[in-house]
């Protein structure tokens, strides 16, 4: 349901006791109630009550379990820094994402796993190896999932994330951060007893902010579809549709160029079938027409962007085939008026999936993602100097569990800054790092 959605595209963690391998399932329509198509795990970390209790907020991935694609590893050796685990047992880490204020502080989200629910946690860092200790925001119950985070220009923060119930109902919300504390959230999506995933935000112009997410009822024959709201001139406006709901979304996205407009992503199709990729522009409150980035490039989903200071769009995001996400694609320009597509995960075995991507004010491209070989599983990256690609390398060796949802940001001295999530079934951890590209 709403955590699959979220989840299935972004996690990997391998069962702690592996099952015997099972082959990939076929690409057909999504298992009734489970739009993934694949149903959720109800595996509790030990001892613990939270979401987990009905199933495991990490999503796991099934590819996990299967027998690793052939072909050569990504090299060992970093450029980045030394990582630093932002959590601890026994609660753990999930879903992080970074921002980084005009003041090159950095901000990480989480959610843990604590007996009153999965909460969200916030911790700050002026040089990436000391961090505040975790303040609490969002909900204090239930499942607080899939927080995304945005810095203004004026050093606040505002946040959305969805807060769901043990009956799967769940509403997405919104909280600022300002003067050094958490507003009281408030709902942006309807108290209709439907559900809501992938919820992202974005800041325009002014003091406008643009809210994506997906949501549908709870009926299993209902469809998600892609909407958004834009808040300006103090106020959150109407609900808006990207989609019709005549076929699954999935993955939204936003984020701001930076001119102040914005660029809005989200892919449509059946659970655990190829996907198609979609972006559309976003300017004065408004949103264009959108663009179906597939018609002339690749399927895939979980797209993600970064924008250079010469006005250039880049775009990241994987394809799975039968199942497996074996493909990591970047295209580079503008609506319209796309580049040919580069694969840096090409010629390499194991899965590859959940990329994202940040340019610095040099025009210096970096490239993250997660990597299961089987044997070997870390979070790698890729660096564009402007002469193409760079093999992918490790970006750390954490040496267990595998990697997920990595979120990467730049600060103003065009220093890279990445956090993701890595470890088992049931139980992961947060981790942190920062590069800077000579």
């Amino acid at each position: 349901m709403l955590l699959l959605v979220i989840m299935w595209a972004c996690n990997s963690e391998p069962a702690t006791t592996p099952p015997s391998p099972t082959p990939p399932p076929p690409a057909v329509g999504k298992v009734s109630g489970h739009p993934s198509g694949h149903p959720p795990v109800h595996t509790p970390k030990d001892g613990h009550k939270s979401g987990a209790v009905m199933q495991d907020p990490t999503g796991f991935p099934p590819f996990h379990d299967w027998p690793a694609p052939q072909g050569p590893v990504v090299a060992t050796g970093s450029e980045w820094s030394a990582p630093v685990q932002l959590t601890k047992k026994p609660d753990g880490g999930y879903r992080p994402q970074i921002a980084v204020g005009p003041d090159n502080r950095q901000h990480v989200l989480f959610y843990e796993r604590t007996d009153a629910g999965d909460l969200i946690r916030h911790r700050q860092s002026t040089d990436g190896f000391s961090w505040s200790t975790p303040q609490p925001l969002g909900h204090t119950n239930n499942r607080n999932w899939g927080p995304d985070i945005v810095a203004k220009p004026d050093g606040t923060l505002s946040v959305v994330y969805d807060h769901a119930l043990p009956s799967f109902q769940s509403r997405g919300f919104s909280t600022n951060w300002t003067s050094g504390s958490w507003s009281t959230p408030i709902p942006l999506t309807p108290d209709d007893g439907g559900e809501v995933g992938s919820g992202h935000v974005a800041n325009g112009l002014n003091d406008t902010l643009a809210y994506v997410y997906i949501g549908k009822s709870l009926d299993p024959n209902d469809n998600f579809q892609a909407h958004y709201r834009w808040f300006k001139q103090g106020s959150w406006g109407p609900i808006g549709s990207f989609t019709d709901g005549s076929v699954d979304a999935w993955h939204t996205n936003v984020e701001r160029r930076p001119d102040g407009s914005l660029l809005a992503g989200w892919d449509v199709g059946a659970g655990g079938s190829e996907t198609i990729l979609y972006v559309v522009e976003g300017r004065n409150g408004k949103w264009g027409t959108p663009e179906n980035i597939s018609a002339t490039s690749k399927p895939g989903e979980r797209v993600h962007f970064a924008f250079g200071s010469d006005g250039k769009d880049h775009i990241t995001w994987f394809h799975k085939s039968a199942g497996r996400p074996q493909h990591i694609y970047v295209r580079s320009g503008n609506p319209g008026r796309w580049g040919p597509v580069s694969e840096p995960s090409k010629g390499y075995g194991g899965d590859h999936f959940d990329p994202d991507i940040a340019i610095n004010g040099a025009g210096g491209r970096c490239l993250v993602w997660g990597w299961d070989a089987g044997s070997q599983a870390e979070l790698v990256y890729s660096i564009d100097r402007g002469q193409g690609w760079s093999p992918p390398r490790t970006v750390a060796s954490i040496g267990w569990g595998k990697p997920g949802l990595p979120s990467i940001d730049v600060d103003t001295n065009g220093k890279f800054h990445v956090v993701w999530n890595q470890g088992i079934r049931g139980y992961n951890e947060v981790y942190v790092a920062h590069l800077e590209v000579r």
